[in-house]
């Protein structure tokens, strides 16, 4: 989701710039980079999830004035990344996406917030909280995380909009928003769909190369 940089006041955008570098550089300093030396096919991943990711996001329409939004794609990443990886290719992706729709350099922190951190930490918070239900149904992973968690975050993302935006008096965009909330549940299906299938083939496939998949776990049973 992009947001127009007038919409959002100076000193916000400066806030959500250092949380920004905090997390991105806590992800740089704690991911484990040994294990992408060691496997290749974790740097084609990495790499090749950033540009899926900006080439999904490129396709956006516009909601309301200074309002864009697109599928979203951080569910799949993060699932088959982990957490950390994800932040980090999500973020290089929304420079990207920036500077391809040309948007000034002060918008990327709330893309950033909207796109990749809220998308990718509620789709991991969901994994957690399926694998502590102890059910070991392949489906609780593929559909619950997949296709629910691309539903989840993508309303998480809509929600956090929603508020971002009260927080920079845009009150009539608020109101607006929240009149014509029946459209943004008109992007929960089509993004866990998208999420759900990208998880359910890699899942079958290629389980090993879905970092959060534990096999032992969905399979001891």
């Amino acid at each position: 989701m992009t947001l127009s940089v007038n919409l959002i006041p100076a000193y916000l955008s400066a806030l959500l710039l250092v949380l920004m570098s905090l997390v991105c550089t806590a992800c740089l300093w704690t991911a484990n980079w040994a294990a992408v030396r060691q496997v290749p096919s974790r740097a084609h991943l990495l790499f090749g999830g950033a540009i899926a990711c900006l080439g999904l996001w490129l396709i956006s329409f516009p909601v309301i004035v200074g309002v864009r939004v697109h599928f979203l794609g951080m569910t799949a990443l993060t699932l088959i990344l982990g957490w950390r990886f994800a932040i980090l290719a999500g973020s290089a992706a929304v420079l990207a996406h920036t500077l391809a729709i040309g948007q000034p350099a002060m918008s990327v922190p709330a893309a950033w917030l909207l796109t990749v951190a809220v998308p990718a930490t509620v789709s991991r918070w969901l994994v957690y909280q399926l694998r502590n239900t102890r059910a070991q149904n392949l489906f609780i992973y593929m559909l619950g995380a997949g296709f629910g968690g691309g539903a989840l975050s993508s309303l998480a993302a809509t929600l956090s909009a929603v508020a971002l935006l009260w927080l920079s008096g845009q009150q009539a965009l608020v109101t607006l928003a929240l009149e014509n909330w029946p459209a943004a549940l008109l992007l929960l299906f089509p993004e866990g769909f998208i999420n759900g299938m990208v998880i359910t083939a890699l899942t079958v496939f290629y389980p090993d190369l879905v970092k959060t998949f534990d096999d032992e776990h969905y399979f001891s049973g």
